[in-house]
C-alpha cells in the first residue's frame, strides 16, 4: 500500500514540476482563502481523491522555490535526495527529546555538527542543530549571556546590568529579536554604520564601546557578517575578532549565508578571523542546499545554559550522552540531521563547493549584462552571490528614479514570471537577486535580465 502511494505521489510531483506556471503567486490572501476554506472533514479520504485536491487547491499557490527564476530572498533550493530523507523521518517520527528517546537523533546531530563545521573550515565542532538562523543566532545571545553572567539562570536579568550587542546597520534583524525575546530590550542593539563596502565602520564602532564603558553599560556582544543579507558583504572578520578581545567581548560570526563560501580559495582570505570566533551560525538550508529547517550554531564549548531534567525524563547513566534539551529552548526535537547527513553524502563536499562558486559565476553574468543598459546602475559591492541594482536616469529627480524602482519591484511580483525582491540601501529603493540554485544556467540568467528589462521599458511608456 505505502509503494502505491509514493507512486502516484511520484507521479503528481514530476506531473506539476513538469508545468510552466508563474514562480510566484500574485494573488491577494481572500483569494486563496476562497479556495482553501472547507469544512474539517468527518470521514477519511481517499488518498487518490487528496492528491487530486492538493493538485487543485493547494499546488496553484505554491511559490516555485526550487525553479532557476527564483531569485528572492536567501532560500536555497534544496534537492531531491533530502526530500527522501524527510520522508523517512516521518515515517519513523523520531523526538530528540532525549539521548534515550532517540539515541541516532543526538549522535547524528553531533556528526553532521561536525561535518558542517569541516564544511565551512572552521575549528568550531560542538553546537546545537535549530530551525532558522533566527533560532541559532538567539542562542548565541542566549550564551554570550550564560557565559558573562552565570547567575542569571537563577536570578533572571533584573539585578543584571545594562548591556549592549554591537553589529552594523546591515546585520539580519534577528539580532534585535533576540533582544526583545530575552528581556534585554532593543535599546541594547547598537547599530554601527556600514561604509561605502557595507562593513562595519570600526573606528566607530570602538567608539560606541567606550562610550557604553564609560556610562556603566556592559559590552556583551559583537557580531560580525560574514555575508550580509542585503549584499553579501563581509565584515573585517579578524579585525573584530581582535577588537572582542581587547574588550572582554563574546564575538559571534553570522555566517548563516555566506560561510559555505569559506571553502572557496579566493574568497577564503575574507574569512580570516572566523576560527577565532566564540560562536558561529550558519544554515545548511541556504548555501548548503537542504530543504529548510536547517540551520546551526557553531561553537568550541557550549556554556552549561540550562540545569533542568524533571523527574519524568530523567535515566540511568546521563553523564557520556549528549543532551541536545540541555542547551536550546526546545525540548521535543525532530531528527534535522537526517536530511543534512543524507545530502552530504550523496553530493560530497566538492560538488556542494562547485554549485557555490557556480552561483558566484552566475551573479556575475547577471551583474555584467544588466551593466550593459547605461540606466542600470549596478551595486559594486557583491562577494558572493547576492547582486542589487537600480534604475537611474541622471535627467530625473531622486523621486523619479524611486518610483519607478519601487514600481518595478511590486510588477515582477505580481507578474510571477521569475521572482526577486526589493530591499533599501542607502536610504534608496533597489532590485535584488539571490542565486542558491546548482540548477540555474546562463540561459536562465538572460531570462531574468530579460524579464528585468522588460518591465523598467513598460514603467518608462
Amino acid at each position: 500500500m505505502l509503494k502505491t502511494y509514493l507512486d502516484e505521489t511520484w507521479q503528481m510531483l514530476e506531473r506539476q514540476d513538469a508545468r510552466e506556471d508563474a514562480n510566484t503567486q500574485g494573488v491577494n490572501p481572500k483569494k486563496i482563502k476562497e479556495v482553501i476554506d472547507k469544512s474539517l472533514p468527518s470521514h477519511p479520504q481517499e488518498f487518490k481523491a487528496i492528491l487530486q485536491d492538493f493538485e487543485e487547491e493547494i499546488f496553484p499557490f505554491i511559490n516555485q522555490n526550487t525553479k532557476p527564476n527564483y531569485g528572492a530572498y536567501i532560500t536555497g533550493s534544496g534537492n531531491k535526495i533530502a526530500a527522501i530523507a524527510e520522508f523517512i523521518k516521518g515515517f519513523y517520527n523520531q523526538n530528540g527529546l532525549k539521548w534515550n528517546s532517540s539515541p541516532i537523533t543526538s549522535e547524528l546531530e553531533q556528526l553532521v555538527i561536525k561535518w558542517i563545521a569541516d564544511f565551512c573550515d572552521v575549528p568550531q565542532s560542538k553546537g546545537v542543530l535549530t530551525n532558522s538562523g533566527s533560532m541559532s543566532n538567539f542562542l548565541a545571545v542566549h550564551f554570550a549571556l550564560t557565559n558573562r553572567f552565570p547567575e542569571r539562570e537563577q536570578n533572571g536579568i533584573r539585578d543584571l546590568p545594562h548591556v549592549s550587542i554591537y553589529c552594523s546597520d546591515q546585520t539580519h534583524s534577528s539580532f534585535e529579536r533576540a533582544t526583545v525575546f530575552l528581556g534585554l530590550g532593543r535599546k541594547s542593539i547598537k547599530y554601527i554604520p556600514s561604509d561605502e563596502v557595507y562593513q562595519m565602520d570600526l573606528t566607530l564602532l570602538q567608539k560606541a564601546i567606550e562610550e557604553d564603558k564609560s556610562n556603566g553599560i556592559v559590552p556583551l556582544m559583537l557580531v560580525g557578517n560574514a555575508g550580509t543579507t542585503n549584499t553579501g558583504s563581509i565584515d573585517p572578520l579578524g579585525q573584530l575578532h581582535d577588537i572582542a578581545q581587547k574588550n572582554n567581548i563574546w564575538y559571534h560570526v553570522d555566517g548563516a549565508y555566506g560561510l559555505p563560501a569559506k571553502r572557496l580559495s579566493k574568497l577564503a582570505p575574507y574569512y580570516n578571523g572566523t576560527d577565532k570566533a566564540d560562536s558561529i551560525s550558519v544554515n545548511p538550508h541556504k548555501w548548503m542546499y537542504v530543504p529548510f529547517e536547517a540551520s546551526c550554531v557553531l561553537l568550541n564549548k557550549i556554556p552549561n545554559a540550562i540545569n533542568f531534567t524533571p523527574d519524568y525524563l530523567t535515566d540511568s547513566a546521563e553523564n557520556f550522552k549528549w543532551e541536545s534539551s540541555s542547551h536550546t529552548i526546545e525540548l521535543s526535537k525532530e531528527f534535522r540531521a537526517l536530511k543534512i547527513w543524507f545530502t552530504l553524502k550523496y553530493y560530497g563536499s566538492k560538488s556542494l563547493s562547485g554549485f557555490i562558486e557556480k552561483d558566484i559565476e552566475l551573479i556575475e553574468y547577471l551583474a555584467e549584462s544588466l551593466s550593459s543598459n547605461p540606466h542600470i546602475r549596478v551595486e559594486a559591492t557583491h562577494p558572493l552571490s547576492i547582486l542589487c541594482f537600480r534604475y537611474e536616469n541622471e535627467k530625473w529627480s531622486e523621486e523619479q528614479n524611486e518610483e519607478i524602482n519601487v514600481g518595478a519591484v511590486r510588477t515582477i511580483e505580481q507578474d510571477g514570471k521569475i521572482f526577486i525582491t526589493g530591499t533599501k540601501l542607502k536610504g534608496r529603493t533597489y532590485l535584488r537577486v539571490y542565486y542558491g540554485n546548482p540548477e540555474r544556467t546562463n540561459v536562465d540568467v538572460d531570462y531574468m535580465v530579460e524579464v528585468i528589462l522588460d518591465t523598467f521599458k513598460r514603467a518608462l511608456l
